[in-house]
């Protein structure tokens, strides 16, 4: 019994910590946005895509040879049949195209902490289609939800123009919208954590949102570069995003979401706003006042309220 009590502690330290690393790395992405302009903002997305799906296409490589070396399967056991999980990986990967679209998007009709705060409403839609893959949508989660949602509107009533553009609602309802994707693309991926690894399945989505992302530049004539843009200054900040919140930080949130709920990882980045408003009041001079320090406060109380919550997750795979 003793075992069992300190294996569980175990397993949610390493889910905690895993958290806490995504978060940092994520908190970083509004700001290298910024510093990626003027490259335009589907390229940007298109590019971090790119570049994250490459990474994980090597590491499952690497991965298939380590099972094919020690004859492990390379899928779980869930008995999805193939067609279903191409199915899945596909939607997933056009949820996540759309996500980042939206999101990478919103940084130019809006500021930082604007589009930080709405994209981190991800709980309020995980929490609602997590009940249709197993996850219990309990009281506290409830309260916890509704508190963090009350300090996100707090950040964004707060927010300031200074050192960035002015925000619109335009810009807001595209990141909602980019937050509801994102929200969706977790959702799916949960229903796939038995029939597929974790590597196989980001190469995969990440792939198929750089493909999404990718039809939708074509589709709107729009550019793949800027002439005034430069490979040491633009382009680094574009294999940041895709190397650190992308692979590493979207990746361990991927990894915590076959531990826990789906809705408690993405409660986990309503803190996202709290670290992107103090990076653009570092490195981008956009100020922050007390309706955001109240807001930052909310969404730590609303953090903590979800994460003792009962909610236990459908399924789970080491991946």
């Amino acid at each position: 019994m003793d075992a069992s009590v300190g294996a569980k502690r175990a397993g949610r330290g390493r889910v905690g910590l895993a958290l806490l690393v995504a978060w940092a790395t994520v908190s970083s992405s509004a700001v290298f946005i910024v510093w990626a302009a003027p490259v335009p903002p589907l390229a940007i997305a298109a590019g971090r895509e790119c570049i994250t799906a490459l990474a994980w296409t090597l590491i499952a490589l690497a991965g298939a040879l380590r099972a094919r070396s020690s004859r492990a399967p390379l899928a779980g056991d869930g008995g999805t049949t193939a067609r279903a999980v191409g199915l899945r990986l596909a939607i997933s990967g056009v949820l996540l195209g759309a996500h980042f679209a939206g999101w990478v998007g919103s940084l130019s009709l809006t500021t930082v902490t604007h589009a930080a705060v709405f994209v981190s409403i991800q709980p309020l839609f995980a929490g609602i289609f997590g009940l249709f893959i197993g996850d219990r949508f309990t009281w506290r989660l409830a309260a916890g939800v509704a508190v963090a949602v009350a300090g996100s509107i707090a950040m964004a009533g707060g927010s300031h123009a200074g050192g960035g553009i002015a925000p619109t609602l335009e810009g807001d309802l595209v990141a909602v919208g980019a937050a509801a994707a994102g929200a969706l693309y977790l959702s799916v991926n949960r229903g796939l954590a038995g029939s597929v690894r974790l590597p196989v399945l980001l190469a995969w989505v990440n792939a198929a949102a750089t493909l999404t992302i990718a039809a939708a530049v074509f589709a709107s004539g729009g550019e793949w570069w800027h002439p005034d843009a430069r490979w040491e200054r633009e382009g680094l900040a574009i294999l940041w995003l895709g190397l650190a919140p992308g692979l590493l930080g979207h990746g361990l949130m991927n990894w915590s979401a076959r531990h826990v709920p789906v809705h408690v990882v993405t409660v986990a980045f309503l803190l996202e706003p709290v670290g992107a408003a103090l990076l653009a009041l570092a490195l981008l001079g956009q100020p922050i006042g007390w309706p955001e320090v109240l807001g930052a406060a909310l969404l730590l109380y609303g953090a903590a309220l979800v994460s003792r919550s009962t909610g236990r997750p459908a399924d789970a795979d080491e991946g």
